[in-house]
């Protein structure tokens, strides 16, 4: 197998951040690199490399949209509230199970569409 030679640019403090933690774990940069090519071509794929911070500001974009989403909510069973379409301790979606939520949302889509495009005809 011919041997092939790569270069490749890097900011040098990174570089020497990473040699370090070569040093440390006992293999070399050739090593780490003969590594990653091997994880390539077997899994054509690249390895996880999300890190704590990547973690972290994943799930703090998911807490803030759980915000919204609950915030929508509470708007939403207000404005019931105060149509009188529903009691203050009533939940709208109380006993429905995943499926049912499911068609509930596919409705509420093909309403939005239906009165979007005119098509609508009121009952």
């Amino acid at each position: 197998m011919a041997a092939v030679q790569m270069n490749v640019r890097i900011d040098e403090a990174l570089k020497d951040e990473g040699d370090a933690v070569l040093r440390e774990l006992g293999v070399s940069a050739s090593d780490a690199i003969r590594a990653l090519w091997t994880y390539l071509a077997d899994r054509r794929a690249l390895p996880d490399m999300s890190t704590t911070a990547d973690e972290a500001a994943r799930e703090a974009e998911r807490q803030r949209r759980l915000k919204l989403v609950r915030e929508s909510a509470g708007m939403v069973h207000r404005a019931f509230v105060e149509a009188g379409l529903i009691g203050e301790d009533e939940d709208l979606l109380d006993g429905m199970d995943d499926a049912e939520l499911k068609d509930y949302r596919r409705q509420l889509a093909y309403e939005r569409y239906m009165n979007r495009n005119g098509n609508w005809e009121a009952a």
